[in-house]
């Protein structure tokens, strides 16, 4: 009867591990470098209403930066 009970209990313990585990990638909130380090973050056409967008970085003024 104890290892039924250590099984359930080290399986709830996993569940709750799993659940405040760190996102695997978590998303940047400040914008890149340049559009060469978005790009290869797997980030392009960056919005205006976007934490990542700088103007710098849009180079015909359309409101995307770093188009793909």
């Amino acid at each position: 009867m104890i290892k039924p009970v250590a099984l359930l209990a080290a399986s709830v313990f996993g569940v709750v591990a799993v659940g405040v585990a760190a996102p695997a990638h978590a998303q940047p909130t400040a914008p890149f470098k340049n559009c060469t380090a978005a790009k290869a973050a797997g980030y392009c056409d960056i919005p205006t209403d976007s934490p990542l967008y700088t103007p710098s970085q849009d180079r015909d003024s359309d409101g995307l930066a770093c188009e793909c």
